[in-house]
């Protein structure tokens, strides 16, 4: 279960799920944009942005990793700028584009139009697979999995615009085939949320804690992913309480490709169920869940630098969860609070299992049959491929005009 904190009080913290590689490299013919005038744009989301502070403090524990919370709170800064016109959108000269406009620029044809009474979609088939995106809604599709836009689109002068920092952060990844690692022997850290006196949320079911299910969930996915050829590390392998800023810092010692931090959900609503996949927000974007926590859209963090890949690694954990376990789609998700996600210098994401406080979904992850499903379908997303899957072809071909 996802908690935030604040620059002056550690509270339990909801980390990361991600996924490995040098970042992906972007084809020449995915950089043209057209621009699109738009008066009614919202205000720019290109103001310098300001690199982060790091108030952020994790409760002290027995973890082995002698780093202190300040030595890792003086990390050196990345310094990305709030659109990076010179990697994807080098013509924007606007706010918002045209998504048609943007489609036939890079050689994808005409984006295929679904009109409704109130919304207008559009269908983009890219070499990564089928993009749909609607007007009026922050819930876009890639092959039918549901991702979070940080605008909402919206129609003018007859055209579908989507904010110009959606398309390089949210549908250029997703466009291009991402560049997955092939060889062995890199190095992944599973982190089983909560621990210790920090017990996450509590099961309606049988009264357990989200603590004990992260640490079987991580204990069935380690040999799974030796057998992959990864080399292995958890952040915990007891019940121990282990302060975020050492997660962080054993990833670093590790020198970890990927940290996948696995978790459990809990709602306001009984009736609140479903799989979330979460990544860092990229610089200039409003997150997806805030906590009620500051949300501040011109912070930059070092795991900014991996925006494009911890979306790709994300949405493919999310498929291979939904397809493994049957579960409800609850959308890959951004946000900025998670200290696990925001201070890696690698791809990182986060993964919400199901929730704690819906009796059905809470009585399956009560089950060790369903958290041995959830371990293989994290391997299964983590094989190691330079190629897109099986899965994502055949929609492509399937869907293609």
């Amino acid at each position: 279960m996802l908690n935030g904190c604040n620059p002056v009080v550690a509270l339990p913290l909801l980390l990361a799920l991600a996924g490995c590689s040098s970042p992906a490299r972007l084809p020449s013919q995915l950089t043209r944009v057209p621009g699109v005038k738009d008066s009614a744009a919202a205000a720019s989301a290109t103001e310098p942005a300001r690199p982060a502070d790091s108030g952020e403090r994790g409760a002290t524990n027995r973890f082995w990793a002698k780093v202190s919370d300040k030595d890792l709170h003086d990390l050196p800064l990345v310094s990305v700028p709030v659109v990076s016109d010179a990697l994807a959108i080098p013509h924007a000269t606007t706010n918002w584009i045209s998504l048609e406009g943007w489609s036939q620029t890079n050689h994808f044809g005409p984006a295929q139009r679904l009109q409704s009474a109130t919304n207008l979609s559009c269908e983009l088939h890219t070499p990564g697979g089928v993009i749909t995106v609607t007007s009026g809604s922050h819930v876009a599709h890639f092959d039918r999995i549901s991702f979070w836009l940080g605008y909402a689109p919206h129609v003018a002068d007859g055209q579908l615009l989507v904010r110009t920092l959606d398309v390089e952060k949210n549908v250029l990844p997703l466009a291009h085939r991402p560049d997955f690692a092939t060889d062995t022997n890199h190095v992944v850290v599973i982190d089983p949320g909560h621990g210790g006196e920090n017990t996450g949320a509590r099961s309606v079911a049988d009264n357990h804690f989200e603590k004990e299910f992260t640490l079987d969930w991580a204990l069935r996915l380690e040999p799974l992913l030796a057998s992959n050829g990864w080399n292995v590390v958890l952040t915990r392998t007891n019940d121990v309480d282990t302060s975020l800023s050492n997660r962080v810092a054993l990833a670093d010692h590790v020198n970890a490709d990927l940290f996948v931090s696995l978790h459990f959900n809990s709602g306001a609503r009984q009736d609140q169920a479903g799989i979330e996949t979460y990544c860092l927000t990229p610089t200039g974007m409003p997150s997806t869940l805030t906590r009620d926590y500051e949300d501040d859209l011109t912070r930059v963090f070092p795991n900014n630098a991996f925006d494009g890949q911890n979306l790709q690694y994300a949405v493919r954990l999310h498929r291979a969860l939904l397809e493994e376990t049957g579960g409800s789609d609850r959308g890959v998700r951004r946000a900025r609070f998670m200290v696990v996600l925001r201070g890696q210098n690698r791809p990182a994401i986060l993964v919400e299992g199901g929730y704690l406080s819906n009796l059905h979904e809470a009585q399956s992850i009560a089950d060790p049959e369903y958290r041995q499903k959830l371990a293989e379908a994290v391997a299964k997303a983590l094989v190691f491929a330079n190629v897109v899957t099986e899965h994502t072809l055949t929609n492509t071909t399937n869907q293609a005009p």
